[in-house]
């Protein structure tokens, strides 16, 4: 499973030499900077933003009981430097969990930002026993619209002028276990749902 093996602190292949494993504290100086890089935050709703803003909202959640019920991955190159995040927030709803991703801009066009979204579908789903995935993005993000329906997520609506004082659009996306579990068999993927004890 791969969250028993980032949990105990190893690290899974992402795509070519690119790795993942659970995101630490000590990766947050070079995650501020990369979220204060203009190039990256022109699509962030939250950013850019002092490094203490940043530390409060992240920081929580890479202790190890938030780790266990909803990782934060720091993504990484051959030498082990932080390029990027992905993350599964828990969502409102019992079952429900929310996908995000910044890659610096050094990282972009990889295909990392779609892999690290994959790999968390799959703890999502398989691990969790989630009943449904949803990301959201603004809607002039053409790139990140592709990232998501690439990793199987489809458009379910959009916010009209919900960023940027009302000047851009918000594209929500989503996936249900069944959607996803489809989309496993079709690849000839399918991995067996976990049972979930009563």
């Amino acid at each position: 499973m791969p969250l028993t093996t980032l949990l105990n602190g190893q690290t899974l292949p992402l795509k070519g030499e690119f790795h993942v494993r659970l995101m630490q504290d000590a990766d947050l100086p070079v995650c501020c900077t990369m979220l204060n890089d203009p190039q990256v935050n022109q699509h962030l709703y939250f950013a850019p933003a002092s490094d203490d803003v940043y530390r409060d909202y992240i920081g929580p959640l890479l202790r190890s009981d938030a780790q266990r019920q909803a990782p934060v991955l720091a993504i990484v190159n051959a030498e082990q430097a932080f390029v990027g995040m992905a993350a599964l927030v828990k969502g409102s709803e019992s079952g429900v969990f929310e996908l995000g991703y910044q890659l610096s801009a050094a990282a972009w066009g990889h295909g990392l930002a779609t892999a690290a979204s994959r790999l968390l579908l799959s703890i999502a789903f398989d691990e969790f026993g989630a009943t449904e995935v949803k990301a959201d993005c603004y809607d002039t993000n053409k790139a990140s619209k592709r990232v998501l329906e690439k990793a199987g997520l489809g458009r379910t609506i959009k916010e009209y002028g919900y960023f940027e004082n009302g000047t851009i659009d918000r594209c929500w996306f989503a996936i249900s276990e069944a959607q996803y579990r489809r989309s496993q068999r079709v690849a000839g993927t399918v991995i067996e749902k976990p049972a979930v004890a009563a």
